[in-house]
């Protein structure tokens, strides 16, 4: 997997879901000027959107082990309320028990920082 690719097509695509954006022409995302936190993002927001909850939980725990900032915490925090609002149904399809929800709650509590 050629991961330049991959966050380069994942760059365009939310670029054009942020802004709208409806034509094919797209500016070309320069990965040298971006941060590791937003490389995350990327890829974390890809595999939410994918409905691969486990690789993006591990995902946002490994990047709080690098990178334990508020921004990432709240991200952390963010993708737990969102997958609350989720059927029970939903989350087993999944594979994504209610329960792993508020374990991993609990579990990001020790990566807090105070703002």
């Amino acid at each position: 997997m050629n991961i330049e690719k991959l966050i380069e097509d994942l760059g365009k695509a939310f670029g054009k879901i942020i802004f709208n954006k409806k034509e094919d022409v797209s500016e070309k995302i320069n990965i040298d000027q971006m941060s590791s936190t937003d490389i995350f993002k990327i890829i974390f927001n890809k595999l939410f959107h994918m409905g691969n909850y486990n690789k993006s939980e591990d995902l946002i725990f490994d990047e709080l082990e690098k990178n334990n900032s508020p921004e990432v915490y709240e991200v952390a925090i963010e993708f737990y309320n969102s997958l609350l609002k989720k059927s029970d149904e939903e989350l087993n399809i999944s594979n994504f028990p209610r329960k792993e929800i508020y374990r991993g709650l609990d579990d990001i509590q020790k990566f807090k920082v105070d703002l």
